[in-house]
């Protein structure tokens, strides 16, 4: 289908020929909790900042919480295999960075990132209920966070008990007998204690993601089935100072096969204790949280003769420990809002294969961060702010172990400590012309650690056999620089753009290598390896734009537009790259929507995503090109009193295209057409 973009853009068009009558400047008066190291208004930020709260249309009737973030300009999100996508093939990335470790993900504050990967493996693990709001700074911010902040910083805001109490549940069933269930509660009390409860059920049966060319009869669909469990506890001890306690307990069984069965069981367990607080001189934030994640998978191998998944494979054992403590205070200083902090985070990783017959193989390791930081908030008169901050990161990699006695051989290595110190500066400025308008501009650096997985993990992963690099060293944001500016009238109008470079060096991507390179104490067998490596020098440039529009009252269209260039720059291990694009980056994206919402008739809405091709490897190897794409979804609800009946069509026009491609014989459809209807009941 081809997408007629200036049909889209038209909204924006009127309203540049539009006169306004309000003067109201909401939006910029809102408070930001993510873009600086503490709370304040979002006028005075320089950083791109766009926030959705539960009551904005892409909120609403979402099946999961990055299914919120697709339509927001600069923002990738990547769900291969639709709602049965689970662990770390649910990516999440900004601007353009690839990896899902160079984006960081924040629930309330405190960073959800592990170290296996980098990235975030459970985006499931939150119940989506449990969302008041959802704050996305794009560009660096490790300044502030630390490792992992180099793409931008989601941060997923849960909501707080209110006076008045609140209630709400909401049940929905659709194609590939899908099922979710959530219900919420809570009340703050007189005396000054409140609770929030959450609970969602999901499970779906999935579908067949290979054409059928490719498909077998016995392999299996992929499944899933969770529950999450979100408590939130208050205690306001004074009027200067508040106790809060958040519990998440998650539970994931997902299930898929081909010629191998993987029957995966993960459970998550977050704890966060958080006092905060002012007195005469300073206010004060203490953060002290610890997460526990558990993955175990049992992998059958196919039985030709019994016709069943009953041949054992391997079993896999992966617990992973954070503990971590976040401590600042803040002071107004002449025209300088101050805050200083420190930041502890301790990882623990352990890895435990047994293969059937064989042996083992292990491997494990600690990654600590001890961070110092500095923050400035400095206002000139009424219309110039300045935007300062300095951070010093020390990172430390010990006790890397891997063992495997699969060979008869037992092979035992001890890996060298890896540490390094790390300083991530950041300058930026506004200018408000008006009320209305204004102008900014940063210059920040970044940098993530290299995790554990990719330093210390040597096995066969899909169809290449990833070979581990205990010798990473951190990627680094060289620099990145961007302009922006933003006009707002009020609530019937948002318009910001914001164009952007970035330049990375010791950039992590796994590459081919020869079989001969492999040590021999490791078989790869015939398949092809990869190993990650620290490329050298990549550059990143890029415009992101959106508009937000209420046409009237009861209709708002929202667009947003966001280019992409990506281009390797320096490859040390093969000249021949430089020049080519990074893998998974299209050029242009545009993202939008149509809401039409009065409470008399209907609510309706009609969604939009579109994607240039691009390249499915470093080598930009044609075979693996993923072909340009455009979705359309449909939202339809109708208010009753307190319930709310709709339904849903995802992929409404049926677009067969590639969710993942990675080669002519492994790649993954996205999902086809599909439809769900639900109740919902709000107090």
């Amino acid at each position: 289908m081809n997408l007629n973009i200036p049909g889209i853009l038209l909204p924006l068009f009127c309203v540049l020929h539009t006169q306004a009558q309000t003067t109201d400047t909401t939006r910029l008066n809102e408070i930001t909790v993510t873009a600086s190291a503490m709370p304040v208004e979002l006028r005075k930020i320089a950083s791109s900042v766009s926030i959705l709260k539960n009551s904005d249309p892409e909120m609403k009737q979402i099946q999961t919480i990055d299914e919120a973030l697709r339509y927001m300009p600069g923002v990738a999100v990547d769900r291969n295999r639709g709602l049965t996508t689970t662990g770390s093939h649910t990516t999440v990335t900004l601007r353009g960075t690839g990896s899902a470790g160079r984006t960081l993900i924040l629930k309330d504050g405190i960073p959800l990132n592990d170290a296996y990967t980098g990235g975030v493996s459970l985006w499931n693990s939150i119940a989506g209920n449990s969302i008041a709001r959802i704050e996305v700074v794009r560009g660096p911010g490790s300044s502030i966070y630390g490792s992992s902040s180099m793409g931008g910083t989601i941060n997923l805001v849960t909501e707080n008990p209110r006076k008045q109490g609140s209630f709400g549940a909401d049940v929905r069933y659709g194609s590939m007998n899908t099922l979710i269930a959530n219900v919420k509660g809570g009340r703050l009390f007189n005396n000054g204690f409140g609770i929030m409860a959450f609970v969602e059920y999901k499970k779906t049966s999935g579908y067949q993601y290979m054409a059928d060319s490719l498909w077998k009869n016995y392999y299996q669909k992929p499944s899933m089935e969770l529950l999450n469990a979100n408590v939130k506890i208050s205690y306001q001890l004074n009027d200067r100072s508040k106790l809060e306690g958040i519990i998440d307990l998650h539970t994931e069984n997902p299930a898929s096969g081909t010629s191998v069965l993987y029957k995966e069981k993960n459970k998550v367990a977050n704890f966060l204790l958080r006092y905060s607080g002012k007195n005469n001189w300073f206010d004060y934030s203490a953060s002290a949280y610890y997460n526990h994640e558990k993955m175990n998978t049992d992998a059958l191998n196919y039985n030709t003769e019994k016709g069943a998944f009953s041949t054992d494979y391997y079993t896999t054992n992966v617990p992973i420990d954070v503990s971590g403590f976040i401590g600042k205070i803040s002071r107004k200083i002449g025209i300088n809002d101050l805050t200083i902090g420190g930041d502890v985070r301790l990882n623990k990783l352990s890895s435990e294969k047994y293969y059937y017959g064989k042996g083992n193989q292990n491997y494990s390791g600690n990654q600590n961060f001890y961070s110092l930081f500095i923050n400035d908030e400095l206002s000139v008169g009424n219309s110039l702010n300045f935007n300062l901050g300095l951070r010093w990161d020390n990172w430390h990699n010990d006790n890397g172990k891997f063992f495997d006695n699969q060979s008869g051989t037992p092979i035992s290595i001890h890996y060298s400590n890896a540490s390094s110190s790390v300083l991530s500066p950041k300058a930026g400025v506004v200018y408000r012309i008006n009320e209305q308008f204004r102008l900014r501009s940063v210059y920040a650096m970044g940098f993530k650690a290299p995790s554990m997985y990719y330093m210390y993990n040597s096995s066969l992963l899909g169809t290449t056999f990833r070979l581990g690099n205990p010798d990473l060293k951190p990627e680094r944001m060289v620099y990145s620089v961007e302009a922006g500016a933003d006009y707002t009238l009020g609530q019937k109008l948002e318009i910001s753009a914001t164009a952007y470079t970035s330049r990375y060096k010791d950039f992590l991507d796994a590459v081919l290598i020869d079989a001969s390179q492999v040590p021999s104490y490791f078989d790869p067998g015939n398949w092809a390896v990869r190993q990650y490596i620290n490329i050298g020098a990549v550059r990143l440039s890029g415009i992101e734009t959106s508009v937000r529009y209420k046409v009237a009252p009861y209709l708002t269209t929202i667009l947003s537009y966001f280019y992409n260039d990506s281009k390797i720059l320096k490859y040390e291990s093969n000249t021949a790259y430089e020049g080519n694009e990074m893998d998974g980056n299209p050029h242009h994206r545009i993202d939008g929507g149509i809401s039409f919402s009065k409470a008399k008739y209907f609510d309706a809405s009609v969604w939009v995503r579109y994607a240039t091709k691009s390249y499915g490897d470093l080598e930009n190897t044609k075979a693996r090109e993923l072909a340009a794409t455009t979705v359309f979804d449909l939202r339809v609800a109708k208010q009753i009193r307190q319930f709310n009946v709709y339904a849903n069509v995802l992929n409404l026009f049926d677009k067969l295209y590639y969710g993942y491609y990675g080669s002519a014989t492994s790649y993954y459809y996205a999902p086809r057409r599909s439809f769900n209807v639900g109740l919902s009941y709000n107090l």
